[in-house]
């Protein structure tokens, strides 16, 4: 098995037949052919199943697909940084950042990294937990900044906390229970979820839990605060949303703090990225200014 011999069996899949993927790549459909008949004769197993309608993937094709995936990524990432050896200013970095820190940290550093870096190639990736940990994980992320979940990442990823952010319950401004002073008071509202319960953003069925409350009625699941302040705007729907978020004005204006006395347990926002392969020395220096920035949100510690 071989990386080209990889790469030939993912564009064939990606473009559906020999065919195509041999027009795509400029080379013989009779060469594309037979270095796929030497990777599965050297695996052991059919890959592809081959009919006039182009291929279908096996379950051994299925499988090496993913493992496919990963190894053309990190042979394709090794050669960019090789490349870049000689100039460690130089190169590509792929970061991915949950709603919070986006909005709290990027303005802050980005524009000191890129003054520091001019010829860096950065890509910037949102999403939340659920999206960005597999991304890290695949190698398609150098490291994330994220929410937390309860569980923690798991033993092959390494995670720095960063900053502990206080929550809020939050809704329209001219909310009829705009006063109110207990949460369960609340109890038979409609709530918004930025992610799905039991991950980071399911903060509120949490909530609800550790107060002795039946799980709350969620209406909608976002992934983004615009989506959330968007849909709050035109409804009664309360959210649990990062306190700091809400009085920087990132929810927009519309929105207003429901004072209740309890409060939900701080989430923690952290750098996470695998443990076995280390950060490039660019990457490490964006890294290392996104942890001295977050530290600098003293209000954020609890």
């Amino acid at each position: 098995m071989t990386l080209q011999q990889l790469r030939d069996f993912l564009v064939v899949i990606e473009h559906g037949s020999f065919r195509a993927a041999a027009r795509h790549q400029n080379v013989s459909q009779a060469g594309l052919t037979n270095s796929l008949k030497s990777l599965e004769a050297s695996l052991g197993n059919a890959l592809l199943l081959r009919s006039g309608r182009g291929v279908q993937l096996t379950r051994a094709g299925e499988l090496l697909r993913a493992r496919a995936l990963l190894i053309t990524a990190e042979a394709h990432r090794a050669s960019a940084e090789l490349r870049a050896l000689a100039d460690d200013q130089q190169g590509p970095i792929r970061v991915g950042f949950s709603p919070t820190p986006s909005a709290l940290l990027l303005p802050q550093v980005v524009p000191d990294f890129l003054a520091r870096f001019p010829r860096a190639e950065l890509r910037l990736v949102d999403g939340l937990f659920e999206r960005l940990m597999p991304a890290v994980r695949q190698g398609q992320l150098d490291f994330a900044v994220l929410s937390l979940p309860e569980v923690g990442t798991g033993g092959d990823v390494r995670s720095q906390v960063l900053m502990k952010t206080a929550m809020a319950v939050v809704g329209r401004r001219g909310h009829p229970l705009a006063g109110t002073r207990h949460i369960k008071e609340l109890e038979n509202q409609s709530w918004i979820l930025m992610g799905p319960p039991g991950a980071p953003g399911g903060t509120v069925v949490r909530f609800f839990s550790e107060t002795g409350l039946n799980p709350p009625n969620i209406s909608v699941v976002c992934d983004s605060f615009t989506q959330v302040s968007a849909l709050m705007y035109g409804s009664d729907d309360l959210a649990l949303m990062p306190r700091l978020a809400l009085e920087r004005g990132l929810l927009g204006q519309h929105l207003v703090e429901i004072p209740v006395r309890e409060r939900a347990r701080p989430q923690d926002i952290a750098l996470v990225h695998r443990i076995e392969v280390p950060l490039t020395p660019m990457a490490g220096a964006l890294a290392s200014m996104l942890v001295s920035c977050a530290r600098s949100f003293g209000q954020l510690k609890h």
